[in-house]
Order: structure tokens, then sequence, then C-alpha cells
């Protein structure tokens, strides 16, 4: 399994992307960020989003995806396929009302026609796997002001667990907690401890909040930690903070990192 982070910041600043992670080179977890970091070759390679949720920073760059998509089919240049979007349905009706409505931007499941979309949606149930081309991908739900479900990627016997923007929140550590061969966690950790409130309000997690989560898991100190969705600003205090909780294989993402999941 290869992860590939295009962004890991949760606010975007000059040379800072929003999340986004590309799986296998096809799957994107989160589209913060793809057009501003793939080539078109790359962009084109992409068949699948699983989105976690419909807050700006991850949706962004649907609409981006899909312009340029769009014009590739119609110059015919390549061949094209569509994108299907992988989300809860509540998130996939946000998408469609409030994003992809002709008003805020051209509804791209319906060009160059409704047959034949560059755009496709397709509802999950939390806990329900899907598999692509070798990879299952397994939603599960966290705790975040909107629905939000984190990932369980599963390949060739290597697990890895993502668990989106979460506040506090308990099941995808069980989940975690039950996978024989997990590899790494990539983790939220969003403001610095001063901000401990807007945190909570936000549904995030503080270098402390997110050391407590961290006991949670059963393989802490065994498996890799990545920390996500820092917030650009504060990023040199949130570092020392890190540093400080001492936490065993645990680093801050960098959005040059691939990350290469083996047994």
């Amino acid at each position: 399994m290869k992860i590939r982070v295009l962004g890991c910041y949760g606010g975007q600043l000059l040379g800072f992307h929003l999340t986004s992670f590309l799986v296998n080179d096809t799957v994107l977890l989160d589209a913060g960020s793809p057009t501003e970091v793939l080539t078109l070759e790359e962009q084109s390679k992409i068949r699948h989003i699983f989105l976690s949720h419909t807050h700006l920073d991850h949706i962004k760059d649907i609409a981006f995806l899909a312009d340029n998509r769009a014009i590739k089919r119609v110059s015919q240049a390549v061949a094209t396929y569509p994108i299907t979007i992988h989300s809860l349905q509540q998130n996939l009706s946000t998408l469609s009302q409030h994003f992809l409505n002709d008003v805020v931007w051209p509804d791209f499941t319906k060009i160059p026609n409704q047959e034949e979309g560059i755009l496709r949606m397709q509802s999950f149930e939390a806990e329900q796997m899907l598999c692509i081309e070798g990879l299952e991908i397994t939603p599960i739900e966290v705790n975040h002001p909107v629905p939000c479900t984190g990932f369980l990627l599963n390949q060739d016997g290597a697990q890895v667990i993502f668990t989106a923007d979460t506040g506090h929140t308990d099941r995808i550590w069980e989940v975690a907690n039950q996978q024989p061969n997990l590899k790494a966690v990539i983790i939220d950790c969003s403001f610095p401890n001063s901000h401990e409130k807007l945190a909570h309000i936000s549904g995030h997690l503080t270098p402390k909040g997110m050391a407590k989560e961290l006991k949670k898991l059963d393989k802490l100190g065994s498996v890799s930690i990545y920390l996500y969705h820092m917030k650009p600003e504060v990023l040199t205090e949130m570092a020392s903070e890190v540093e400080a909780e001492n936490i065993p294989h645990l680093r801050m993402l960098t959005q040059v990192d691939e990350l290469v999941i083996e047994i």
C-alpha cells in the first residue's frame, strides 16, 4: 500500500496544502489539494474519492478535478474515466445541494450528460467495507460537528487507520485494536494546547488531546503515528508541544511524505 501525502494541513497559506492523501495512485482520501500537486497525467489516474466529510478544506478540489477531467474528455486527448465519490448519504446530499448545484459550481454528475457524468456518487454505510482494486476501505464514524468518517485501509494483510477530522472519539480505536497487523495511524492534531476550547467546539484535537486519544490504542509504541491537519500559523508552537508528549514512533506529516505500508 502506497500513501502519498498531497496535503496534510488544516489551513491554507502559501506553501501549505489542504488535506488529501493519494492511495495507490487511483484513490483519494479527501480532496483538499490534488490539483495543486498532481500533474494532469497523475490526476487522470484517479478513479475514486473517499470523502470523510463536507467541510470545504476536504472537498475544494473535487470542483477542479472534475473541470480538468471534463476538458480532457472533450478534447479526447486521452481515455477518461468517471470519478466516483464515496461518502455517507448525508454528505453526498450536501454536495449536491450546496456545492455541485449549478450555482456554486456546475453539477458534473450531469456533464456532459446524466448517463456519462464526469462525477458519480455512491453512498456507503459506516463499517461497510468496500474493495477497490485490492484495497479494502472501511468507513468508521468519528466525532465531528458534521457527519464524518475515518477510514480503515487494508491491503495484503496490512492495516492503516486514518481518523479524519475528529475530537475525542471511541469506535475507531475499538476497530484499530481489532486489527492483526496494524502498521500506522494518521490522526488529527489541529490546534495548540492553548486553543483547547476551540478544538473542542470544532471537533478537533490538540497535542494533549491527541495523546489522550492514543492511550486507547493497544499497540501504541509499536506502530507508526502520523499527525495531520495542523494549522500552519501555529506549527512551530505545536511542534514543541507534540515533542513534549514523548510518544514513540510519532511525527507530524509533511506534504512531501510517501508512506509505503508492508507486512
